[in-house]
């Protein structure tokens, strides 16, 4: 099959931008801050070269390459998933272990799942197997539309700016996984003819989502800084925070009321003290 302009354009826009990506991460110390980020990218990119080169020398062997990489890239998206809102949540020590340990379980059972897919019924053939890597693909890509509406939703009360880069890698993932996840529905519904459509807007949905995590690495360190001018506090998160260290550590959770790692408790309590005494003046100058 006879590859089109535009198909060769679709192809190596990504990793054409990915490479500019990882420069841009280096350059801006990101790569450390996130390295599964990092990797995923590299890996988009030594896979678009890898692929292209047994398309052209050896087609036959094409599919299973394919579906190795998307599985590779599917369990590096997922790590990325976790990453992000480790870094969102990084101020609860609590709610940041509790959720490393959620994580773990949840990979676990993808991978049971996808497992118990590929050797359901006759056997493990090559299409239960990939029917396995789409149906994991489509759990992730749900979580990582999950992990934008939770950036949406928190950034104000985590402190999170959108010039962030943990807030354009969510973005990015977000705009890509809602527009595959639609895709994947009106494929099955307007039938094999629409293959190539819904291929060609998957496609240029990545290349957007790519764009947006360019843009997103290129901005200067003093521009993307975490913390907002207009940052909310929520009691509600230190109160979540204080359950989960309680339900990971018991006794470490009771040692670190009143230490420094309670400052969020602190400074509810001065907010409300301050309240209270500024009530007890009002009311006075009424009575006077």
């Amino acid at each position: 099959m006879s590859l089109s302009v535009l198909d060769y354009l679709l192809w190596f826009a990504a990793p054409a931008l990915q490479i500019a990506i990882l420069f841009f991460m280096v350059k801006r110390k990101l790569r450390a801050e996130f390295p599964f980020f990092f990797s995923y990218t590299l890996l988009q990119v030594l896979t678009v070269a890898v692929l292209f080169t047994i398309y052209r020398i050896s087609p036959s062997n094409y599919f299973y390459a394919y579906w190795t990489s998307s599985a590779l890239g599917v369990m590096l998206g997922f790590a990325v998933i976790q990453e992000v809102f480790m870094y969102a949540i990084r101020p609860y020590t609590g709610l940041r272990d509790l959720g490393a340990k959620l994580f773990r379980w949840a990979a676990f059972v993808l991978l049971l799942v996808g497992a118990l897919l590929a050797v359901s019924g006759s056997g493990m053939s090559s299409k239960q197997l990939v029917l396995a890597i789409v149906d994991v693909e489509r759990a992730i890509r749900l979580m990582q539309c999950g992990l934008l509406l939770f950036i949406f939703l928190f950034s104000s009360s985590l402190g999170l700016t959108w010039k962030n880069f943990a807030s354009g890698m969510a973005l990015g993932y977000g705009v890509f996984a809602a527009t595959n996840l639609v895709m994947y529905s009106l494929r099955s519904q307007l039938g094999h003819g629409w293959d190539s459509s819904v291929s060609y807007i998957t496609t240029a949905a990545y290349n957007l989502s790519v764009l947006i995590w360019l843009g997103y690495s290129a901005i200067p360190e003093s521009a993307r800084q975490r913390v907002r001018t207009d940052f909310t506090y929520r009691p509600i998160f230190d109160r979540w925070n204080q359950a989960a260290m309680s339900l990971i550590a018991p006794v470490a959770a009771s040692e670190a009321i009143g230490s420094e790692h309670a400052y969020l408790s602190e400074l509810e309590r001065t907010v409300e003290t301050i309240m209270a005494q500024s009530a007890n003046e009002t009311a006075k100058n009424q009575i006077h």
